[in-house]
């Protein structure tokens, strides 16, 4: 069965995810406002077809092959608007890329964010997986956020009624559409200075100009995953295209043509050693989407 789309191709999403992964869903849906966002969830809902939210893409192994759920990318204008809200709070749409964001707030004198500058994705991602930073995480700056919820109720939730925790939010079968920042205003020049430290550290600490989802395994309490494949000797191993970062072992780059089958089998090599030398089960950060049907 074909997926279906708005131009009837075969969508693949090795063409929107960061690691350069991902196989055919079911159907493929790119709402163009919140009324056709409502009408995706519910034929899913009515066919009893499992559905996926993508956003920027990053953070996320998607398997090749077919995969047994619809994906719902949230990636339409409507959703990539940014506007002023009440006092010095920002609303968002959940397609806004995090740079966008950290750029507007920089250039409007509103202090908060910086610890987003260098991280990929998109608003509405890093809601969901509660990004963070330098010891800082989205949910400490939020005052709303608008979901669109599998029987179509479209509501705005306080922080207090999610279960946010450490790269979680506990949202499940719900679409967020935008989200409020509550920020504080600040001297341009000092945002402006803190967003390139911020930007100058990740630049220096993580491999970039190539294909990867970012961290590969949440920290550990206490401590941190690239230490600990670090001391492994992980960085530099290597599954046909997959590869262990030479610069931070907690990323795995795709060198060219690597499958998300290299990719798992890395992963699981990194995770047995950690646990070999430290007795310590790293826990995936990155989504991990299977498929139906694996590619040989």
């Amino acid at each position: 069965m074909q997926p279906e789309h708005a131009t009837g191709k075969v969508v693949k999403l090795r063409q929107f995810t960061t690691l350069r992964l991902g196989g055919t869903p079911q159907r493929y849906y790119r709402p163009a406002g919140l009324p056709e966002l409502r009408r995706c969830v519910r034929a899913c809902e009515r066919a009893g077809r499992p559905w996926r939210v993508l956003g920027g893409g990053s953070n996320l192994l998607v398997d090749d092959g077919e995969l047994p759920c619809a994906v719902i990318h949230v990636a339409a204008p409507v959703f990539d608007s940014i506007a002023p809200a009440r006092g010095a709070a920002v609303r968002v749409g959940a397609g806004v890329r995090t740079s966008r964001l950290v750029a507007f707030c920089r250039d409007n004198g509103l202090g908060g964010l910086e610890f987003l500058a260098g991280l990929p994705g998109t608003v509405g991602g890093a809601v969901a997986g509660n990004a963070g930073a330098w010891g800082q995480q989205v949910s400490q700056r939020l005052s709303r956020v608008w979901l669109l919820r599998k029987d179509g109720r479209h509501l705005a939730l306080e922080p207090e009624q999610m279960e946010f925790s450490y790269r979680g939010s506990g949202l499940r079968e719900a679409v967020i559409t935008e989200a409020e920042f509550r920020l504080e205003p600040r001297d341009r020049e000092l945002i402006a200075g803190q967003v390139a430290e911020y930007a100058a550290a990740r630049a220096e600490r993580h491999p970039a100009g190539i294909a990867s989802a970012g961290c590969i395994f949440k920290n550990p309490p206490g401590d941190y995953a690239g230490r600990l494949l670090d001391e492994c000797g992980m960085k530099g191993a290597r599954v046909g295209d997959a590869e262990v970062s030479s610069v931070h072992a907690n990323f795995v780059l795709n060198r060219g043509n690597a499958t998300a089958a290299d990719v798992l089998a890395l992963v699981r090599r990194m995770r047995r050693a950690v646990r070999k030398r430290f007795d310590i089960g790293l826990e995936l950060e990155v989504r991990h989407w299977a498929a139906r049907t694996q590619v040989a």
